[in-house]
C-alpha cells in the first residue's frame, strides 16, 4: 500500500466534521486515511481489531504535552490515570476497581437517577424553556456520580464547578498559564476533599462506591493512597464530562428527529435502544489515539513503534458494511454494538452507569415532553477530544 495516496483528514481544520462526506469518502475508498499527525482507521471490523491489540498503547497520556503542558499535578495525575496506562499495571488497577462498577450495583441507583431527573426536569422553565447543558445535562450527571462515591449533598455544589475546571485538560486552552492554574486547582480541591472522604470510609465503611474501592481487594493487592485519590478524582472527570455531553448531543438528535422523540414517548421501553443509537450516530468521543509500541504489520502496512494511529470511532459507528448506511431509528435492531465506549482493555469501565444513567434522563422527559425545540443557538467547546455544547438553550413542550 502506498501510505502517500492515501487520502489526507485534517483533523486539526475547525471546519472538520467526523460524520461528514469527506470521511465517508475516505472510508468507501479503504480503511486508512493520512492525518496531520499520523494516520486514521476507518472501518469498523480494522478499529475492534486495533482496539484489542496489545501492541497498539494508549494515546490520550500526550493530550497535555501536545499542547506544552509537561510537568505539574496534571501531568503526574494524568499520566497516572486508568485511562492512560497499559500493561500489567492497567490490568492491576482495573481488577480491583471493576468489583465496584457491577451491573448489580448499578441497578440499585436507578430510582435515584429517575427521582434526579424529574427534580432537574421541575426547573424547567413553565413552557419548558431552559439552557440544557446548566439546567440538565451538567448537574444530572455530577449528582450521580456524588450518590455512588457517598459525596455528602452538603459538598456536591463544589463539585460542579472542579468538573468543569478540570475538564479544560481537553481545551485548546490549556497551555495559557491561567487555564492551567484553573485545572491543577481543581485537581488538587478534588483530591483534598478524596483523602477527607477515604479517611472517613476507613473508619466508617458504607454501601458507597469509595468504601467499595478502600475494600477493593484482589490476591492480597489494594489501591494505595495516591492511587485511590486519583482514581477519584478521574471518577468525577470522567462521569460527569462525557455523560454531560453525550445527553447534549442526544438532544440535539431528537430535535432534529421529532418522530423519534414522539416513538419514545409512546414505548419507553426503548430507552436503552435510543442511548445506543444517540452515541453511535452522535458520540461525545469521536475518536481514540493509540501509539505504536511494537511493530505490527497488519493489512500490508508496517506499522513502527511510535506511530500515532487515530482511531474514528464515528467513522465505525456508520460503516455501510456493518450498519448499511441506516439513519436514527430507536427501534432498530443494530447488527452490531457502537464503539463510543470504546473496546478492548480501554473500554469504558463506567459504561453501565452512563447507559444507566442516560436510560432513565430519557424515559422521564420523553415522558414529560411533548417535543423539543431549538430555543437559541448552541455554542460548542473547541479542540480535540470530549465534543458537545457548552450551552444549549432549548425548548420542552410539555403534554397536555
Amino acid at each position: 500500500m502506498q501510505l502517500d495516496t492515501l487520502p489526507f483528514l485534517d483533523l486539526f481544520s475547525p471546519d472538520f466534521e467526523y460524520d461528514s462526506a469527506v470521511v465517508d469518502e475516505a472510508r468507501a475508498s479503504g480503511w486508512l486515511a493520512r492525518t496531520p499527525f499520523g494516520f486514521a482507521v476507518l472501518r469498523y471490523d480494522d478499529i475492534v481489531a486495533m482496539l484489542k491489540d496489545p501492541r497498539l498503547h494508549q494515546g490520550s497520556a500526550a493530550v497535555l504535552a501536545m499542547r506544552g503542558v509537561t510537568d505539574g499535578p496534571l501531568v503526574d495525575w494524568w499520566k497516572g490515570s486508568l485511562l492512560n496506562i497499559d500493561g500489567a499495571e492497567h490490568t492491576r488497577m482495573r481488577r480491583l476497581v471493576a468489583t465496584a462498577f457491577t451491573p448489580p450495583a448499578v441497578e440499585r441507583l436507578r430510582p435515584f437517577f429517575r427521582a434526579t431527573a424529574e427534580r432537574l426536569a421541575d426547573g424547567f422553565g413553565a413552557d419548558g424553556t431552559c439552557e440544557f447543558a446548566a439546567a440538565f445535562s451538567e448537574p444530572y450527571p455530577l449528582e450521580g456520580i456524588c450518590e455512588m462515591l457517598g459525596i455528602p449533598h452538603e459538598r456536591r455544589a463544589s463539585f460542579y464547578g472542579w468538573a468543569s475546571d478540570l475538564g479544560l485538560i481537553f481545551s485548546q486552552r490549556i497551555g495559557a498559564p491561567d487555564v492551567r492554574a484553573r485545572a491543577a486547582g481543581a485537581l488538587l480541591a478534588l483530591q483534598e476533599c478524596a483523602d477527607e472522604v477515604i479517611a472517613d470510609r476507613r473508619q466508617n465503611p458504607g454501601p458507597d462506591l469509595v468504601s467499595a474501592l478502600v475494600a477493593a481487594e484482589a490476591e492480597g493487592d489494594r489501591l494505595s493512597q495516591d492511587e485511590l485519590r486519583g482514581m477519584i478524582a478521574g471518577l468525577v472527570f470522567a462521569g460527569n464530562d462525557t455523560t454531560r455531553n453525550q445527553l447534549a448531543l442526544g438532544m440535539l438528535a431528537f430535535a432534529k428527529h421529532p418522530d423519534q422523540w414522539a416513538l419514545l414517548g409512546e414505548r419507553p421501553e426503548l430507552a436503552p435502544r435510543a442511548v445506543d443509537e444517540m452515541m453511535r450516530l452522535n458520540p461525545t468521543i469521536s475518536i481514540v489515539p493509540r501509539i505504536v509500541h511494537e511493530e505490527i504489520e497488519y493489512n500490508g502496512v508496517t506499522m513502527k513503534p511510535g506511530f500515532v494511529i487515530t482511531l474514528i470511532l464515528a467513522s465505525a459507528n456508520r460503516d455501510e458494511a456493518i450498519f448499511g448506511g441506516e439513519g436514527f431509528d430507536i427501534a432498530a435492531e443494530r447488527p452490531a454494538s457502537h464503539l463510543t465506549f470504546s473496546g478492548g482493555i480501554h473500554r469504558c469501565l463506567g459504561m453501565w452507569l452512563a447507559r444507566a444513567e442516560m436510560q432513565e434522563a430519557l424515559a422521564v422527559l420523553a415522558g414529560r415532553f411533548e417535543r423539543i425545540e431549538p430555543a437559541g443557538e448552541p455554542t460548542w467547546q473547541p479542540g480535540l477530544g470530549i465534543d458537545g455544547p457548552t450551552t444549549l438553550p432549548l425548548r420542552f413542550i410539555p403534554r397536555a
